[in-house]
């Protein structure tokens, strides 16, 4: 009995004790004991569930950038039976559908395309249609009437319609681009109009974190202004025929005709552009960051056009095992020279073959792409102070940055038939050479001064040392140890007796130009 009495009195207190912690916890928190206080308060809590403390942010976030937003449609006379295109930039098409196939092939990645826009090429309406359609999206950065979007939005459009909101009867304002930027794939447009403009804020890209919470704004599928969150899925996506861009990733659904869209923080700001989808994927949506965007709006509003800084090189990943042969550390990450072109700023400032970049414009240089983004932000005819290693000493130089020239437009074709190499008792390096030609030096769209030198690569072997090198066909070796390489005899008797030389070669990309690579040979 008595145990019994004790049990019940003690379990009593517990219950008195429980209710008074809870009321402790309800009407003053800070009279709670250590161990409540341990876990973090229901505030502390909400600060990162945007949801908690707002119920209503996605609305009122909706509320501020929409007004901000507009819907364009272009026009484009098509031209013969097949019909031109609808407004899309081909060069960025083929560059998408080129960068998804090397991150997992098979799938097509391209620019969002308007709705309207047709596979085959036939305009909207059936055959005979004198137009073609296609729809994109924009956002007001000037209360002038000046508006953003993508390039290829409004690529070889005859006719610019803006749309400001989805009332029945609004008339369209036409439109008119006032500047271009292909290259970062952006336009700008400019409206006349007595409506008042309500431009969105820009924010910093720079300061996005993976995981942070964004909306996308845009006319998917011609449906009019639609918005839709998700979160930054990842920064600093490469592109490899796009140097100058580093995309966001987000899984925030975008769909065709988001294109020029913008992407925005829950502070209301502007952070990225809506500009490419993953197509075989569900939640991969690219954006350019904002930040990129600021650098060259003064000129696209100003001159129309963007110059960008060029100083004259080929540059390449610095592997540690190039790095050991040159004398520098292994863990070293900067771009080593690969080329240098003659008469250009970097040649006439003394940059040479092997040089390694660390710091340009005072400015340390840890990749190719941070070395292009140094030098594009660099005015044109303006100095800037280079630093590299050469030899394993720093070497400070100063380069006068010129105007990046446009793309050559050389094509590349693979040699008509292949031709064995000697049977000599040449080491079997697993590649078949030959000498340069006329006929070759043609079709390699090779330069006057690069006709007679180098040994081109007709085949490589599966496997083998010159694979594993990652020599490939249609390479030009031009120099073995830093040494100049004339032709298949003059390669073989300088790689004779050594074991692991070091190889510049030269290999033109798929739009026709020139790069170029140091790899090592491991003979056999």
């Amino acid at each position: 009995m008595k145990k019994m009495k004790w049990q019940g009195i003690l379990t009593a207190l517990a219950g008195v004790s429980a209710g008074l912690m809870i009321t402790n916890l309800d009407r003053n928190p800070g009279t709670a004991s250590a161990a409540a206080t341990a876990s973090p308060p229901p505030a502390a809590v909400s600060t990162l569930t945007p949801g908690v403390n707002d119920p209503n942010i996605f609305v009122n976030l909706a509320k501020k950038i929409v007004p901000s937003v507009v819907n364009i449609s272009t026009l484009t006379k098509v031209k013969g039976a097949g019909g031109g295109g609808a407004g899309q930039d081909e060069l960025f098409r083929r560059f998408f559908e080129d960068f998804f196939r090397q991150h997992g092939g098979g799938g097509r990645g391209r620019p969002m395309p308007g709705p309207e826009e047709e596979e085959e090429g036939e305009p909207r309406g059936g055959r005979g249609a004198p137009k073609a359609m296609s729809l994109g999206t924009g956002f007001i950065i000037d209360a002038s009437g000046l508006i953003l979007t993508n390039n290829h939005v409004v690529a070889g459009a005859d006719e610019i319609k803006i749309h400001f909101t989805e009332e029945a009867d609004e008339k369209p304002t036409d439109g008119e681009v006032v500047g271009r930027d292909p290259e970062l794939d952006l336009a700008l447009i400019k409206v006349k109009s007595k409506r008042q403009m309500i431009p969105a804020a820009l924010g910093d890209s720079d300061a996005l974190q993976v995981g942070e919470y964004v909306i996308a704004v845009g006319n998917p599928f011609g449906q009019g202004h639609s918005v839709t969150h998700g979160i930054i899925s990842a920064k600093e996506r490469k592109a490899p025929d796009f140097r100058l861009a580093s995309y966001l990733q987000t899984d925030a659904p975008i769909n065709p005709g988001n294109s020029g869209g913008p992407l925005v923080n829950l502070k209301g700001e502007v952070i990225g552009i809506n500009n490419a989808i993953d197509q075989r994927a569900q939640g991969i949506g690219f954006a350019i960051p904002i930040n990129l965007v600021k650098q060259v709006l003064p000129q696209l509003r100003t001159k129309g056009s963007v110059s960008r800084g060029y100083i004259g090189v080929v540059i390449g990943e610095l592997s540690p095992e190039v790095a050991q042969k040159l004398g520098v550390p292994k863990d070293l990450r900067a771009p080593m020279v690969t080329n240098v072109n003659p008469g250009e700023p970097a040649d006439k400032a003394g940059v040479k073959p092997y040089d390694i970049i660390i710091e340009f414009n005072k400015k340390k240089i840890r990749s190719p792409d941070e070395l292009v983004g140094a030098v594009t932000s660099v005015p044109v005819n303006e100095s800037a102070p280079l630093k590299v290693l050469r030899g394993g000493k720093e070497v400070e130089l100063t380069i006068k940055v010129a105007k990046r020239p446009g793309t050559e437009k050389a094509s590349k074709e693979e040699s008509k038939k292949d031709k064995p190499e000697k049977k000599t008792d040449r080491p079997k390096l697993g590649m078949e050479l030959e000498n340069i030609t006329p006929e070759v030096a043609r079709e390699l769209g090779l330069k006057e001064s690069d006709k007679k030198n180098g040994a081109l690569v007709t085949n490589v072997t599966y496997g083998s040392p010159a694979d594993q090198a990652g020599i490939m066909r249609g390479d030009l070796i031009i120099e073995v140890d830093r040494q100049p390489v004339k032709d298949v005899d003059g390669f073989y008797a300088a790689v004779k007796g050594k074991k692991n030389p070091l190889l510049r070669v030269r290999r033109m990309d798929p739009q026709g130009n020139e790069m170029f690579s140091v790899v090592i040979l491991e003979m056999k």
